[in-house]
């Protein structure tokens, strides 16, 4: 079993990558045959492919993104992460509150991640 460290480590890596839009260190925090439900109840991705997919889909919606975090709940090998995301394009942009529950593998990678998230919470930047 990953230690809390070793759970947190792989959060922290995967938060990150958003800001720098950096598609292969997301999917570095993801076990080759990791299932991705973003947002719950969408049908799953499994597997580096589907999510490197979610991931060209999410990344060219906007020019920047940046998670704010709340906070992050590890317990065992799992993490409840609280935070908002910040997409930007050009003038404008829009926010939503997310909490993300992942399991990490022994190897300290996503075996699995399920996101919780309204569609019809998103809202504009102020």
């Amino acid at each position: 079993m990953p230690t809390p460290d070793q759970v947190r480590a792989v959060v922290d890596d995967y938060l990150a990558s958003f800001p720098n839009k950096d598609r292969d260190a997301f999917l570095a925090c993801f076990a080759d045959d990791a299932e991705q439900v973003d947002p719950v109840p969408s049908p799953p991705n499994v597997g580096k492919e589907a999510i490197g997919q979610f991931w060209d889909n999410v990344a060219g919606m906007a020019d920047e993104m940046e998670p704010k975090l709340d906070r992050v709940h590890v317990c065992g090998n799992q993490a409840a992460v609280v935070f908002t995301m910040y997409a930007r394009s050009g003038e404008g942009g829009s926010m939503i509150d997310i909490v993300d529950i992942f399991e990490v593998n022994d190897d300290g990678k996503f075996a699995s991640l399920h996101a919780y998230w309204d569609p019809t919470e998103i809202r504009p930047i102020s």
